[in-house]
């Protein structure tokens, strides 16, 4: 038996089904309607009262649009009179109520089920875009526009279509405030102010028809926006930028003859000329860095005022439009993207406006909107309020991008003020992708660096010069040797220091230690100064000679140095007289100084001897800096001794002249040598100025970069 049971189910739903959609006899109603013709718009809404007079119950009902209007139609809406709630409407099939040709039908389901008997009321609303037709066609520039507005598309406008019985029926129409040239009568009809009223109508029959027409003066400006590009570009670094291409036409009547400046700024009319000097057009409250511009640059005469909940910008084009003329526009500004970017882990969802109020009653013929998301997004979600077209995802390549930022892009055709509302976008993006393009850009920067390190440093001679490496390597040898022979300058000055502190002190042991010090560290000098001289053998015979005169004067100065030191022990001890130290010791400098000349005059000309640049223009400048320092560091020592002498023996003047008249001495040496060392910087500064140039620019722009991409 279970056919019988599949039976029965299939009757019952068939019963039902029956009981909740019943035939146009079963239904009358009574109608309310208001056209608004007073801007570009049609506006029109259509109050129902709607009876059940059948047997059954009804869960819908049927709305009429004539053929004509549906090819201007830009969206259709109805709510439910009682709790303001919107209700579902569906485009539905013209053989399934055996909708009469001419029309399309909407069926609206009702939020409750009518029961029998029982009534409900429902408010449809719609608009019309460009239904309005201008006439004439072309006006000069004093003439106003007249509109010439034929409902003929409702076929019988003077009355509602429907496909059910009419009880009763009134259509109001809102006039322009300007003035009525003429009007269709369908009796009764009546004028009042700014409005024509046909009706009240009794019973009418479905499917009504008496056609009107209205003439009447219409100066508001008919502007549409024929395209609108608009583009959303989502960082995850917290901005999210907004961009519209936007060309607008002025489709009233269009201008005859030429057009006269002067005659435009003597023109009285006000808002009553029919021309479009100035828009309003509102953003978020959020936004900046706002900008307005064509093809030739920023459009200085726009202003913006910021109010409580939105930004108004006044858009002015750079000439008035009249009928027939255009132009075009970019219009762009940034939002933070936590008001409009919101996530769970690595789950976005983006809920911003499909599209922005352009400006007041706008109409936009086609709108393109395109999404970019950050490179790396996936498993996309789009949920919009009204149906749109989906185009194929596509890719965006930028900065740093190499799998390109996925795009999602739709599209709409016919859009006012009601398809303002927003969209929401759901995708998937991890984290660890944020830090993909900074990565690249420092690891760019790192690697182009790294070659540049490489290539200054690699030789391309085809085949090797001898000389050149020959002269390289013993400038390198003759460096170290001014090193050591700086070094032993400063130990020289050490067995006069160890002298006048036993001067001071009179302790030999003291004395003792610090000589042997000095002795040993000039022997370990000594020792590197035989050790290169022996390198140097091989490669410059010329200089190993020179060292030997070096050598020769050092042993000398040693000579002098011990027979030095003797006498001041001597001096200690009492065995010399304190006349016959100072004569001592004023001959130990002299000879001293002659040696330090003769040794320096030598050092100097090793280099200038072998194409060698000894004098200070090494890259570094070690053997002046360290001549200098020992200038130095004797200048203070001579200062200290100069101080305890002044203080412990005031009277002693001749020890204080000998004093001052070695740092004379010195200073003037120290001051030859800093001069030398300024030289040398500064030729060192030209030789690698260039280089040192080209380094920062390249720092600069990667900070810049850097920096940049962290922002976005």
């Amino acid at each position: 038996m279970w056919w019988w049971k599949c039976f029965s189910a299939l009757l019952v739903f068939a019963c039902l089904v029956d009981s909740t959609e019943l035939s146009s006899d079963d239904i009358t109603i009574s109608v309310e309607r208001l056209i608004d013709i007073s801007s570009q718009l049609v506006k029109v809404t259509v109050k129902y009262e709607i009876t059940n007079d059948g047997s059954k119950e009804v869960n819908s009902f049927v709305h009429l649009v004539h053929e004509k209007e549906y090819l201007r139609l830009a969206y259709v809406s109805a709510t439910a009179s009682k709790k303001d709630t919107k209700l579902k409407v569906s485009n539905i099939e013209r053989g399934k109520y055996n909708i009469k040709e001419g029309f399309v039908a909407y069926k609206i389901e009702l939020l409750n089920i009518i029961p029998p008997n029982d009534k409900f009321v429902v408010t449809v609303e719609y608009e019309l875009t460009e239904y309005l037709e201008p006439h004439p066609k072309r006006i000069t520039q004093a003439e106003s526009q007249w509109v010439f507005n034929k409902f003929a598309i409702y076929k019988g406008n003077a009355h509602v279509p429907s496909i059910y019985p009419v009880k009763q029926e009134k259509t109001v129409i809102l006039l322009p405030s300007g003035k009525l040239e003429s009007r269709t009568t369908v009796s009764p009809t009546s004028v009042d102010g700014g409005k024509i009223t046909y009706g009240p109508y009794i019973d009418q029959k479905p499917y009504a028809v008496a056609e009107i027409v209205v003439h009447c003066e219409n100066n508001t400006p008919f502007v549409v926006a024929t395209d609108v590009l608009r583009v959303i570009e989502v960082s995850h670094w917290g901005n999210i930028a907004v961009e519209e291409t936007i060309s607008i036409v002025h489709k009233g009547a269009e201008l005859k003859g030429s057009f006269s400046r002067l005659e435009f700024q003597m023109d009285r009319r006000g808002n009553k000329r029919p021309v479009v000097t100035q828009y309003k057009t509102l953003l978020p409250a959020s936004a900046k860095d706002i900008y307005y511009r064509d093809e030739i640059g920023n459009i200085s005469t726009s202003a913006v005022r910021k109010m409580t909940d939105v930004i108004e910008l006044i858009v002015q084009p750079r000439f008035p439009l009249f009928g027939g003329w255009k132009t075009d526009y970019v219009l762009g500004y940034n939002v933070p993207a936590y008001q409009y970017l919101y996530s769970s882990g690595n789950k976005f969802a983006l809920k911003m406006r499909i599209v922005d109020h352009l400006f007041d009653d706008a109409v936009i013929e086609n709108l393109k909107l395109k999404i970019i998301l950050p490179e790396g997004s996936n498993n996309f979600k789009l949920t919009t309020p009204y149906p749109v077209t989906r185009h194929p995802d596509e890719l965006h390549f930028t900065y740093l991008d190499t799998t390109g930022r996925p795009v999602i892009t739709i599209e709409k055709d016919n859009l006012v003020d009601f398809h303002i509302q927003m969209f929401t976008l759901h995708y998937e993006f991890d984290r660890m992708q944020l830090w993909r393009e900074p990565f690249l850009a420092c690891a760019a920067f790192a690697a182009l660096f790294l070659v540049v390190i490489i290539y200054v440093r690699l030789d391309f001679t085809i085949s090797p010069d001898v000389a050149t490496e020959s002269r390289l390597q013993a400038q390198g040898q003759v460096e170290q040797l001014t090193d050591l022979h700086a070094d032993r300058l400063k130990i020289y000055d050490h067995f006069a220091d160890a002298v006048n502190k036993l001067k001071n002190s009179k302790d030999l042991a003291t004395f003792t230690t610090a000589r042997k010090k000095a002795e040993n560290d000039m022997k370990n000098i000594g020792q590197a100064i035989g050790d290169l001289q022996s390198e140097l053998k091989a490669t410059n015979a010329d200089i190993s000679d020179k060292l030997n005169e070096v050598n020769k004067i050092h042993k000398l100065t040693m000579d002098v140095i011990n027979n030095y030191l003797g006498q001041a022990e001597r001096f200690v001890k009492g065995q010399l007289s304190k006349v016959a130290f100072a004569d001592a010791e004023k001959s130990y400098t002299q000879k001293l100084n002659e040696a330090k000349e003769r040794m320096d005059s030598i050092i100097y000309a090793l280099g200038s001897s072998n194409g060698i640049n000894v004098m200070g223009e090494s890259s570094d400048g070690t053997f002046m800096e360290r001549r200098n320092d020992a200038l130095v560091e004797k200048l203070s020592g001579k200062v200290a001794a100069l101080k305890k002498i002044t203080i412990a023996i005031g009277d002693d003047v001749r020890e204080q002249n000998r004093l001052l008249n070695e740092m004379e001495t010195d200073f003037d040496r120290s001051k030859g040598l800093l001069g030398s060392t300024m030289r040398k910087l500064n030729r060192v500064a030209k030789a690698g100025g260039k280089n040192l140039t080209c380094y920062l620019v390249l720092f600069a722009l990667f900070v810049f970069l850097v920096i940049y991409y962290l922002i976005r």
